[in-house]
């Protein structure tokens, strides 16, 4: 028959295992003998239960459920019903039998998995209960210079925490590892287990039924206790330390980094103290350093004696574009694509029969080219007959579709007496929905001199009816009409979108008529804005905002002339914007008017 063979293993408190302590393996010819040496049972999340008294069962090697490698360990799982309530192991540091006594571990064996398990369990509890403790300590000794700040200091304890915790880890894993006769061990019960199931070829078994087999692997008995290292000639340099010796190594490794890094930083990070040549070249930019830090400490000082202003904030510039409210519909006209004047006027012509009646009464002439403010019996002038002929657009500026809207337009002409004559209506019908920031057009045509346009959904944005998006409006800037593109540029300015600049930029240069109002809108896309302007006994309030990236000093209020006439009023502000917010200023104000619009001009502009 052929020799059993057995090996001693630690098993260990990994996941899945229900069962630590000192164990024995036995590959018997028809079973597989497991004897519990020193063992306790183990459950994921309860404490080590009570010490079971030595036992040895027996098991058929069909009831092996499981057997695995999982790093350094073998994992071995039996059949609830051949064995409980011990059936799952972790196994680690294999020892082999006392050399010629088979079947028993020897005493300095057991003394050594019984230390490595208590040095397993302390490095383990050390791993849970010792980083933050070192991690606040190594943060509260550190100098300013290599962390500084919470964060700073939060990150050290952070980085050194988690570095204690991997290396008590890393040492709970190497206390448990008998070094390479541990893995040969391993490999040697693997390989017979795996013979005795019938998944490996007995290549070693005995060429007739009654020759005794040679055993799949004899090792040499390597106990704890010995000197395998010195045995064969240190090749085992490692495993050879005393079990001390190994739990420290990796400690000492990590503060050795720990220091080593912190040296470093003092080395070539920490403020020094300039070496004497370094210091003579030094006094050459004395003057120059000087004369920044006298610099420094003035702009200091005129920070101090700044007055304080409140601050405040601007949903959007004030601007004559939006002061009287924002429309639900706006309609636009236009002679045409190119025309962003917006300005719908008629096309006059004289009556010549009318000329001809004149002609034809007593004393009465037809009227000549020129004659303005008379006719021929000294009555007053007829007046010019004329047509329209323009481009009528409507945009919706809600956040909501409207539905099956018209607009009518009333067309006429006055007469001698000054009365409306001619009336003529014009109903434009839109069916369907004009969905949030779209447009539509009409072509129309009609008689008159003058024009009342109504749109049959009035009202002005408010907060139930909302706005279209910015991107719907920046959609607009492509139309085809630019009067269109025009109001587009303008309500996206009203929205305070970025956009609003490149829509401008694409508008350029002004066309005749259109100057006025792109000057308005650039005013309203500037960094910085006017809003909330009021004028309040005798005294002008506004607030400046700043909508920059950097603070802003020695900035001018300025009134927009409306036209030509005396200078624009200017008002000084000696204040610093901060960035995205804005300062409440009270001015006085010269004269009674209000200006019609301001705007925000930079030093040395």
């Amino acid at each position: 028959m052929a020799r059993a063979f057995s090996v001693a293993a630690l098993a260990i408190a990994e996941g899945g295992a229900n069962a630590v302590g000192a164990m024995r393996f036995t590959c018997a010819e028809t079973e597989l003998e497991v004897e519990l040496v020193r063992v306790a049972g183990y459950a994921e999340g309860f404490a080590l239960g009570a010490v079971a008294a030595p036992v040895r069962f027996g098991v058929p090697y069909t009831a092996i459920r499981g057997l695995f490698r999982r790093g350094k360990a073998l994992c071995v799982a039996l059949d609830p019903s051949a064995c409980s309530p011990h059936n799952c192991f972790v196994l680690a540091r294999f020892e082999g039998d006392l050399p010629g006594v088979p079947g028993v571990i020897s005493p300095a064996a057991m003394e050594a998995m019984e230390s490595a398990y208590r040095a397993r369990l302390r490095a383990r509890a050390a791993s849970w209960i010792a980083p933050a403790p070192v991690g606040v300590l190594a943060a509260a000794l550190s100098p300013d210079y290599l962390a500084s700040g919470p964060l700073g200091t939060a990150s050290l304890a952070l980085l050194v925490a988690l570095a204690t915790w991997l290396a008590l880890r890393f040492a709970a894993r190497l206390v448990t590892w008998g070094g390479l006769p541990s893995d040969r061990l391993r490999d040697a019960l693997v390989a017979e287990l795996s013979r005795r199931m019938g998944f490996a070829s007995d290549r070693l078994a005995a060429s007739t039924p009654d020759a005794p087999a040679a055993p799949v692997f004899a090792p040499r008995p390597t106990p704890l206790g010995a000197q395998p290292g010195r045995e064969r000639g240190g090749e085992e340099g490692f495993d050879a330390l005393p079990l001390r010796a190994r739990v420290l190594v990796p400690a000492a490794l990590a503060v050795v980094g720990i220091v080593a890094t912190m040296a470093f930083v003092q080395r070539f990070a920490a403020p020094r103290d300039l070496p004497p040549a370094e210091r003579r070249a030094a006094r050459g930019v004395g003057p120059a350093a000087r004369g920044a830090a006298a610099a420094l400490l003035a702009s200091e000082a005129r920070e101090r004696a700044e007055p304080s202003f409140p601050h405040c904030l601007c949903d959007r510039a004030d601007s004559p574009l939006w002061r009287q409210g924002v429309p639900i519909l706006s309609v636009l006209g236009s002679t045409g694509p190119d025309d962003g004047a917006g300005v719908i006027a008629p096309i006059l012509r004289r009556n010549r029969v009318e000329d001809d009646e004149a002609a034809a009464e007593p004393g009465g002439t037809a009227a000549e080219p020129g004659d303005a403010g008379r006719d021929g019996g000294g009555r007053p002038p007829r007046p010019a007959r004329g047509r329209y002929d323009f481009e009528l657009a409507v945009v919706n500026n809600s956040g909501a579709p409207v539905s099956d809207f018209r607009v009518l337009l009333t067309f006429a002409r006055r007469n001698r007496r000054g009365e409306r004559a001619g009336i003529t209506e014009r109903g434009l019908f839109w069916e369907g929905a004009l969905g949030p920031g779209r447009a539509v057009k009409w072509h129309v045509e009609a008689p008159g001199t003058e024009v009342k346009i109504e749109p049959g959904v009035t009202g002005l944005l408010n907060g139930e009816t909302g706005v279209a998006s910015p991107d719907a409006f920046f959609a607009l800037t492509r139309a085809r009409y630019r009067v269109v593109r025009i109001h587009a540029a303008m309500m996206l300015a009203w929205l305070r979108d970025p956009r609003a600049r490149d829509a401008l930029l694409s508008l350029l240069p002004a066309a005749s008529g259109e100057e006025e109002k792109l000057g308005r809108i650039r005013r309203a896309t500037a960094d910085v804005v006017a809003c909330s302007v009021a004028v309040e006994e005798g005294r002008l309030r506004a607030c400046l905002f700043n909508g920059g990236v950097a603070p802003l000093r020695g900035v001018t209020l300025r009134e927009v002339a409306a036209g030509e006439g005396g200078a624009p009023r200017a008002w000084p502000i000696a204040a610093t914007l901060p960035v995205h917010e804005g300062v409440e200023v009270t001015l006085p104000l010269e004269g009674s008017a209000a200006p019609e619009e301001l705007e925000v001009v930079l030093q040395g502009r």
